[in-house]
């Protein structure tokens, strides 16, 4: 792809667009979405996962143009993605079944993971990237896709990413990355200790991308990974962040991921 940066042209074989936890502010952001290949939003799509505030961030992201993959996953804040899969809601929300029935999401070009992934080939890589998304993160006042902190529950969903993943999408940060909040105590590490752990195993990874603690957002690259906090709602819930931007190009049959800061 070619895309405009600081009016240099700039060659890249893929750029993600990244964006979380825009809570039914959507229209409201700040800054415009920038044009890129693969547009990622990292959960908490709405307040409290109602009817209204789901249709309308599902009506925004399948008519945004000009990607050629737009993918989502829930978060804390998305209760009805948790309950239509809860046998006590049965019936309850068969108007999030027909916005993320696959057929309907196909034809926008959008995905929904929840604890799958996707492939993309594309002629620029020798091999397809393997894209997994997950909505859990330690429990936090009981809110959507909470699990008990360091559990064996928690252990299994982690298990669950692919040892060959390339790009990750979790709601919530992994520990000591981008995930700290202050209060009264001072600065703390909010982040997801198993997580850490698996992110850590994962020796493909090049992107992980996450949201969830607004007050961290920012890219910090370690090792070969970067790691984006692309909350796009300050802790005053004002959609003023940017959307961060990952590129990724090969080189010698090595996958490399890029930090933009346009």
């Amino acid at each position: 792809s070619l895309f405009l940066l600081n009016n240099f042209t700039y060659i890249c074989d893929m750029r993600i667009v990244c964006i979380s936890d825009t809570h039914d502010l959507h229209h409201k952001m700040k800054h415009p979405l920038p044009k890129g290949d693969v547009l990622i939003h990292a959960g908490d799509v709405s307040n409290i996962g109602e009817q209204p505030d789901v249709t309308r961030f599902m009506n925004w992201f399948r008519n945004i143009q000009g990607f050629n993959t737009k993918i989502f996953i829930a978060g804390n804040h998305d209760f009805a993605f948790e309950r239509i899969n809860q046998p006590h809601h049965k019936g309850d929300f068969e108007w999030l079944s027909y916005l993320i029935n696959e057929e309907n999401l196909s034809q926008s070009n959008v995905t929904y993971l929840e604890d799958n992934f996707i492939t993309i080939e594309s002629p620029e890589f020798s091999r397809p990237i393997k894209i997994y998304g997950s909505p859990w993160q330690p429990e936090f006042y009981n809110w959507a896709f909470n699990l008990p902190r360091g559990g064996d529950d928690m252990f299994e969903k982690w298990n669950m990413i692919p040892d060959d993943t390339d790009v990750l999408i979790t709601h919530g940060p992994p520990n000591e990355i981008r995930d700290h909040v202050q209060d009264r105590g001072g600065v703390r590490n909010v982040g997801c200790e198993l997580l850490r752990f698996r992110v850590e195993q994962l020796e493909n990874l090049l992107v992980h991308i996450f949201g969830h603690i607004h007050g961290s957002y920012g890219a910090v690259q370690k090792k070969d990974t970067i790691f984006v906090n692309a909350s796009t709602c300050t802790e005053q819930y004002k959609p003023i962040h940017k959307p961060l931007i990952v590129d990724l190009k090969e080189h010698e049959g090595k996958i490399i991921a890029t930090y933009v800061q346009d």
